[in-house]
């Protein structure tokens, strides 16, 4: 079983749901046992939003299918957005796939040449060929008709699908015949499970005709016995294609709902988890300031930025965003004037975010005025202090007004330290809570200790506002 390869041969080792960032195992084993017992005839739409990680989990499905011993095919829906014909491309890539998972070699050809022909006998495959009448018994016969059956390409099998709506009616009776005898002779020679799981990508970013014109062929033509199609959507978008084809007025959802069996929802990835797993290790010469909470699994860089994800409601796509820009900003610190930085990461990764999500924001600050009031709902940050109760607006003026306190001058006259730069946040000036503001001193304390003596450039709100800029360009 395990030597048959199929196409994306590679996503079984690079997408698997233990190596899953998201922490989406659960999930996907528990809806792969749903699909796998759906045998007459199903059709899923899995709905998620844009950036919710479809096509990442549709891999990662697509490896334990395969893992689990059911043949699997992917299709990109979106690839084939500029044909006219999607009923050529499920059925090129359907017949395509499958025969790749039925090798011909050693005892292989002989095994198939007789369980093929029990089928293909009398079919419009063969019918009116000799072979027709030795597929069986003539074992020379019935080889070479194997070969050339699972060696020729789906193009020479499709072409009467290019001809008139008779010709296009019979081949598609043919096709269907050919998928069900794969798929049955999958089951028989080499002892794959079925049904054949389908997964169809992408399909919400297709032109809004193409895509339901690729719905109406999955349903009419391909929702056959031991076939499951799995169809992943951001289905808001789908019913916006709907009704730019029927009208606004037109009942969308009801119309969707005519093509799937069943609906399923691909929740929101848990973006802590992803963080928490991902490698943030910055420059030996750049010390990041408030340091994390004590007993924090987190890196530094994973806590702040979870936080702010909450915050600013940021989907996975725009993390990743944020990273890239982050990890651009921190390489351009390490490589500037100065042996020594220090970075006040959640003021660096704030304005990174407010560039994009709140602009007003960032354009409105200026180098001397943090414009720190949150105004977009609070709510108590994790694991700060036992104690008390810290919320992401004070923590947010805080770290804001920090940036702003000093100018670059003041502190290459005074050769203020970071421990200094701290303590001169005033919890009264910038009317916050004084527990918060104690608390902030106490962990940027902790972490300007580990600087001794050495000097440190600080950078600033006027040094973040440019590198940000800078950074625009990674997307």
């Amino acid at each position: 079983m395990d030597e048959i390869r199929p196409k994306y041969s590679e996503w079984l080792t690079d997408f698997t749901f233990e190596n899953c960032a998201v922490g989406r195992k659960p999930y996907g084993e528990f809806l792969a046992s749903y699909l796998v017992e759906e045998i007459d005839g199903f059709v899923l739409n899995l709905n998620g939003k844009w950036g919710t990680g479809k096509t990442e989990f549709l891999k990662r499905l697509y490896s334990h299918l395969h893992t689990q011993g059911h043949p699997v095919i992917y299709i990109d829906a979106w690839e084939s957005d500029f044909t006219e014909n999607p009923l050529l491309v499920v059925a090129s890539e359907l017949l395509a796939q499958l025969k790749t998972l039925l090798p011909l070699k050693g005892d292989d050809i002989d095994k198939l040449t007789v369980y093929l022909g029990k089928f293909f006998k009398g079919t419009a495959i063969v019918a009116g060929s000799f072979i027709g009448e030795k597929l069986i018994k003539d074992g020379a016969a019935g080889r070479e008709f194997v070969k050339s059956f699972m060696e020729s390409s789906p193009e020479d099998l499709l072409d009467t699908m290019r001809k008139g709506y008779s010709e296009q009616v019979e081949a598609v009776k043919d096709v269907r015949t050919q998928l069900e005898h794969l798929a049955l002779a999958l089951e028989e020679v080499h002892k794959r499970k079925l049904p054949v799981m389908v997964l169809v990508d992408e399909l919400d970013r297709c032109r809004p005709s193409y895509a339901i014109e690729m719905l109406e062929v999955i349903k009419h033509f391909f929702n056959t016995k031991n076939f499951v199609f799995v169809v992943a959507t951001d289905t808001q978008q789908l019913e916006n294609s709907i009704n730019a084809v029927y009208g606004e007025k037109f009942d969308s959802s009801v119309y969707l709902r005519r093509f799937f069996n069943r609906k399923a929802e691909l929740g929101e990835p848990d973006i802590a988890y992803y963080l928490e797993k991902h490698d943030f290790t910055v420059a030996s010469n750049i010390v990041l300031y408030p340091d994390k909470p004590a007993g924090t699994t987190a890196s530094t860089v994973a806590y702040y930025l979870a936080e702010l994800v909450k915050a600013y409601n940021l989907d996975l796509r725009t993390v990743d965003q944020v990273i890239a820009k982050m990890k651009a900003c921190l390489r351009t610190i390490a490589r500037n004037k100065g042996n020594h930085h220090a970075v006040n990461i959640f003021a660096l990764l704030t304005a990174i975010i407010e560039f994009d999500e709140r602009p007003e924001v960032f354009k409105g600050r200026a180098d001397d005025n943090a414009l720190s009031k949150w105004e977009a709902g609070d709510f108590p940050m994790a694991d700060l202090d036992v104690n008390r109760e810290t919320l992401f607006s004070d923590y947010y003026a805080l770290n804001m007004n920090a940036t702003v306190k000093h100018t670059h001058t003041q502190m290459d006259q005074t050769g203020d330290t970071i421990s200094q730069l701290v303590y001169s946040v005033n919890s009264s000036e910038y009317r916050v809570g004084n527990d918060a503001s104690s608390m902030l001193r106490q962990m940027q304390t902790s972490i300007s200790n580990k600087m001794d003596s050495r000097q440190f450039t600080v950078w600033m709100w006027s040094d973040f506002k440019e590198l940000v800029k800078l950074s625009k360009s990674f997307e």
